[in-house]
């Protein structure tokens, strides 16, 4: 198995982060249902960009999205109006992940959709037509992509769309950065409570458009900085003003003791000291994706944590809770985990020397498990290169901070 092992280097570390994947695939989209060339800066390179893009200029009728949850979401409602006959697969994991309320809805609008094996799941077969669109209510408590599927397309209903949002409300920043990425191509909607509505005739209108660094990103330079008192990391690209509901990760970490300032152009980030001893306790519904950097940073410090809002980790890439928990396990460490929330209590003198690391084929857990190797002597991992769904250029930027993958 692949090592990570830990060389101090510097303690002044820069890097440039990678643009946001939530950001590029939406504005793939917009660009889709425009009928405009995707002329953007900064498009995210990563494999769940990647897989996207070419899906959208191929010029065959079976997709596989490999192991893209947004791909699924987005590109079943864009192509269920798009006269012809479609198919959608992926991965064993994406076959696992649910869509059927996402379907429901749409078959409801006029699409016709059917389930090639399991009902809800993929693989599916679209026969693409004009849908009317019109006042539809989305359950949105499994996944937030269902709704910002459907807003995307907006434009290609006859009747627009009122979308009336019922269920939990997780993950909805991600709803928000939809509809301020749509009204920067000239689409508006009108959003009151629970209820949103895109008033028919509108269309999208090409722009130029700089991709923002991915905030979600910055997650594992946090929890670097969360375990490290010494070093410095400025991070260039991100926006101060995002809608990227994971830039909640300045508020989340100053609990770990890292202050975030802003430059003219980069943050830094630095660890300010912190106290073991105070629990900490957050809601991660809204920001689900920080979960993995959060839990390890606030294990590394030995500090008490109870984490909310857990629930829907089990249909991420990974089941992720399960994924968290057998790294705390090998650090020696006993996790509780509720219906929706996660416990630990209690810690043990001294961590090991060496610890492996299971991927899930999960780029988030990885990715969470690389600080780790500036508290552990050794940490072995089975694939390493997960990373790529999300941050192709993560062990190279790591490198610079001195975390090595031999």
């Amino acid at each position: 198995m692949p090592i990570i092992k830990f060389e101090p280097k510097q303690t002044k570390i820069k890097t440039i982060l990678p643009g946001s994947k939530s950001v590029s695939n939406r504005l793939l989209i917009i660009a889709a249902v425009g009928n405009f060339l995707p002329d953007f800066k900064n498009l995210s390179r990563c494999d769940d960009v990647k897989v996207m893009y070419e899906i959208l200029h191929s010029n065959t009728n079976r997709f596989d999205v490999h192991d893209s949850g947004s791909a699924l979401r987005f590109l079943t409602a864009f192509f269920a109006g798009i006269v012809g006959k479609w198919q959608i697969t992926g991965s064993d994991r994406i076959k696992q992940r649910p869509v059927k309320d996402l379907v429901d809805v749409l078959l409801q609008m006029g699409a016709e959709i059917t389930y090639d094996n399991k009902e809800g799941y993929a693989p599916l077969t679209l026969t693409g037509t004009k849908m009317k669109g019109g006042e539809v209510e989305l359950d949105i408590s499994k996944s937030s992509q269902y709704a910002s599927a459907l807003l995307l397309i907006a434009p290609m209903f006859e009747s627009g769309l009122k979308l009336r949002l019922k269920g939990e409300k997780r993950s909805m920043p991600y709803i928000n950065l939809t509809l301020e990425l749509m009204s920067q191509f000239g689409v508006q909607a009108i959003q009151h409570e629970e209820e949103i509505a895109v008033m028919p005739n509108q269309s999208y209108q090409p722009a130029n458009y700089s991709v923002e660094a991915d905030w979600s990103g910055a997650a594992f330079w946090y929890e670097l900085a969360a375990l490290n008192p010494d070093i410095s990391i400025k991070l260039f690209g991100l926006n101060k003003e995002s809608h990227q509901g994971d830039k909640a990760v300045i508020q989340i970490f100053q609990k770990l003791g890292v202050d975030t300032s802003f430059g003219a152009n980069h943050i830094t980030l630095e660890q300010k000291g912190y106290k073991s001893s105070t629990p900490l306790e957050i809601d991660i519904r809204q920001t689900p994706d920080l979960f993995p950097a959060v839990a390890l940073a606030a294990t590394a410090q030995k500090r008490p944590f109870k984490i909310t809002g857990t629930a829907n980790l089990a249909i991420k890439e990974s089941h992720r809770i399960k994924a968290v928990e057998q790294i705390i396990n090998a650090l020696g460490i006993k996790i509780r985990i509720g219906e929706d929330d996660v416990t630990v209590t209690e810690y043990p003198q001294a961590f090991p020397d060496k610890i492996k690391v299971k991927s899930e084929g999960d780029h988030r857990i990885a990715m969470a498990a690389a600080p780790l190797s500036t508290i552990i002597e050794q940490i072995a991992i089975d694939d390493p290169t997960v990373v790529s769904k999300s941050y192709p250029e993560f062990w190279a930027e790591m490198e610079k901070a001195g975390i090595l993958l031999e």
